[in-house]
């Protein structure tokens, strides 16, 4: 077999032709081997070789065709790398040749494996399916030059058309949930979807996939440079990954990889796109490029290789895209959207490769209460969760966000009381509120509580707890419930007074209104001032409000046992008014303003 390998050095000339013509007179007449396009198969007596992907795009400079191949040196010595000519044909007959990347390996060590990429852009105004790849030997150095075909690689169903956001071959494929390993990868990590969920945030309404990735090797692995995209069913949207450093895992390590996708508003993804970019480097960069692909055109046949040509001087880009893989959007009956029922008060199972709650801090729902505002056209819900810290050490108080889900799918985002403790004390437990605003139609019979982690893959949300919970029933009982506050309610009077303004101008009015309570509390649950209070309210027989007072549970003033004063003065009105409706609520402090919960109502008689 004669080899020139100064050859190699040389540009790759883009040849246009049709099959029946792109091989001379003098070329060899031995019939290629067909092979399957995944299998390795022998290139030459020390090397063999597979066709890992073919890909089709279109880009700005015309029609894109990329091919990823991986060489093996089965020899105990160093092997040059051969400077065969790597060609794809269309299913119209037509043959491209592909430039081979600057970047290429020239030689590889005993028993060495690698990757080589080729890539050519055509000025052709039309798409290009791709039936065959061949690997051809060229005798530049013979008149007329030879040319034998050693190989010829079936690929019509593993080819990637980026033009058409298709990937042919059945088994790439797969559904959500599934687990699956990156085609052509000899990498023991393996690959789990577990969530998508649409936000909108600062960049517009995106898609944030969540995607477990396992190490089932010995050793340690870090997760390729592959992301996914987003697939409608006539657009495709780019999507990147949100972790800007490496994700490394040890032998046996978890850990989550987040992807997100930016789309238009009101789109819903059918499928996800698992891509990658293999590098291309021109020879000798792109000036070098041009030269050599004007080079070719002028040996070329014809004006349409000339085309050609031109497209290849255009080519800029850094690399081609692969799709590996197209995974099936989930569905509501999907794993990822699947939450079980929960029991108020009891711990919260939280994602245990979560970042943001540790496995020594147990969290808890506590109270869900939903109430009507009257003339505000919305209900307001109360969640309150317990922060328990079962360790012998000061831990940070997590910082979770909380998302509550309507019977009908609609999400309602939780705002978190204003001020929280930093941290949390041994084998104590501490309190935090959350608030949200619902629809008045909302029943709250069959609701998703999601917490939310904002931390690790920010500005994005992921969901490391869900669970079914139903809002709880206020009673008219005299037993009113604030965590880990029980208050009873013995007796009540309410009296109103006529004061003389300052000066003598006019008169005011004014209520002193006595409450006698029982005030118990849990133990080992801590509250400071960023706790919620107990409000009071009085509103007339026309249903507006007069006045309102709060009164903390903590600290100077608080509300204890036995009888409870409380003066509402400056009465929003010129005169006594009868009868009165006494409201009393859990007052809550949020970012957004106060967020009350009625938790009784007391008529006048």
């Amino acid at each position: 077999m004669k080899t020139n390998w100064r050859a190699a050095m040389a540009a790759t000339v883009l040849s246009v032709a049709l099959i029946g013509s792109s091989v001379p007179a003098m070329a060899d007449d031995a019939p290629a081997a067909a092979v399957v396009s995944s299998a390795s198969y022998s290139l030459n007596e020390s090397m063999s070789a597979v066709v890992k992907s073919v890909s089709v795009n279109r880009t700005s400079g015309g029609l894109q065709i990329g091919a990823l191949v991986g060489l093996t040196n089965n020899t105990g010595a160093m092997a040059r790398v051969p400077d065969y000519e790597v060609r794809v044909k269309t299913t119209e007959g037509t043959v491209y040749t592909l430039q081979a990347s600057s970047a290429n390996a020239r030689s590889l060590m005993a028993q060495e494996s690698a990757e080589l990429t080729y890539m050519v852009t055509v000025d052709r105004p039309t798409d290009a399916e791709i039936s065959e790849l061949s690997f051809v030997e060229v005798d530049e150095y013979t008149y007329p030059k030879t040319e034998k075909v050693l190989l010829n690689v079936p690929v019509t169903s593993s080819v990637w058309y980026g033009t058409k956001g298709e990937l042919t071959d059945p088994s790439a494929n797969i559904a959500w949930g599934e687990t699956f390993s990156l085609p052509s990868s000899s990498s023991p990590l393996r690959y789990t979807p577990v969530e998508m969920s649409k936000q909108n945030d600062t960049n517009g309404y995106s898609y944030l996939i969540t995607v477990l990735a396992d190490n089932q090797g010995t050793g340690t692995e870090t997760v390729p440079d592959f992301r996914l995209d987003g697939k409608t069913a006539d657009k495709t949207y780019a999507g990147k990954r949100v972790e800007q450093e490496p994700v490394t895992l040890a032998a046996g390590e978890k850990k989550y990889v987040h992807f997100s996708v930016t789309l238009d508003q009101d789109v819903s993804l059918q499928s996800l796109l698992l891509m990658t970019t293999e590098a291309f480097v021109p020879a000798g960069g792109a000036s070098s490029a041009q030269g050599a692909a004007g080079a070719g055109a002028g040996s070329a046949a014809g004006g349409a290789a000339a085309g050609s040509a031109a497209g290849a001087s255009a080519q800029t880009q850094p690399g081609f895209d692969v799709a590996r893989l197209i995974i099936a959007a989930p569905t509501p009956s999907s794993p990822s959207n699947t939450a079980g029922d929960y029991t108020i008060g009891s711990p919260i199972a939280v994602d245990p490769l979560n970042h943001l709650i540790d496995s020594k801090t147990e969290v808890s729902l506590v109270e869900l209460h939903m109430h009507e505002n009257e003339g505000e056209g919305f209900k307001s819900v109360v969640a309150k969760f317990k922060i328990s810290n079962k360790s012998d050490m000061t831990v940070a108080t997590p910082a979770f966000q909380t998302e509550l889900v309507g019977g009908d799918g609609s999400s309602y985002a939780g705002t978190r009381q204003s001020t929280t403790a930093a941290e949390l004390m041994p084998n104590l437990g501490y309190v935090v509120s959350y608030s949200f605003m619902i629809p008045a139609s909302e029943s709250g019979e069959t609701m998703t509580m999601k917490l939310l982690d904002n931390v690790t893959a920010a500005p994005y949300s992921s969901t490391i707890a869900n669970f079914n919970v139903a809002v709880q029933k206020d009673t008219d009982d005299s037993l009113m419930s604030f965590y880990p506050f029980n208050v009873k309610l013995d007796d009540w009077t309410l009296s109103a007074f006529t004061n003389t303004a300052a000066g003598g101008q006019g008169l005011t009015y004014s209520y002193k209104l006595k409450l006698w309570l029982t005030v118990n509390r849990l133990e080992d649950v801590v509250v400071d001032q960023n706790f919620s209070k107990f409000k009071v309210e009085l509103v007339d027989s026309a249903g507006r409000s007069l006045g309102s007072q709060t009164v903390p549970f903590t600290g100077d003033n608080k509300l204890v046992s036995g009888e409870q004063t409380i003066d509402l003065s400056n009465i929003k009105t010129d005169q006594v008014s009868s009868p009165i409706t006494v409201k009393l609520y859990e007052s809550i402090d949020t970012p957004n303003g106060e967020a009350t919960r009625l938790v009784k109502t007391l008529v006048q008689p």
